[in-house]
């Protein structure tokens, strides 16, 4: 088993949900978000990590975006939830923890069959 594309593809299913769990709280920009999701231990993203995840959600109507000036530079994107993605992060988070729960059963022997 390759460790390294195992800890890749499960950084890449737990993207979106971090990221709308970000906006959950505030609108952000893409750098803001960049930098608080290169502090979470094990996560090892790059800044362009995230914005064909942020595009995608656009797209399918999770967040919508607006420019603002910025003091340091050209105009940022900040990126705020929908009612539909506020809906559908709801779903998300209710799965993740229910998925959390089964596997720590699991992981300490005491599975439900």
């Amino acid at each position: 088993m390759n460790l390294q594309n195992w800890q890749t593809q499960l950084r890449k299913g737990l993207l979106e949900l971090v990221i709308l769990n970000l906006l959950s709280e505030s609108q952000r920009h893409g750098y803001e978000m960049v930098q608080i999701l290169k502090r979470i231990e094990g996560l090892t993203i790059r800044e362009g990590n995230i914005y064909p995840i942020l595009a995608r959600l656009k797209v399918d109507k999770m967040i919508t975006s607006q420019s603002h000036p910025s003091q340091d530079g050209p105009p940022r994107k900040y990126f705020t939830l929908t009612k539909h993605g506020i809906q559908s992060l709801e779903q998300m988070n209710t799965h993740w923890e229910m998925i959390l729960s089964s596997i720590e059963q699991i992981r300490k022997g005491k599975e439900q069959l």
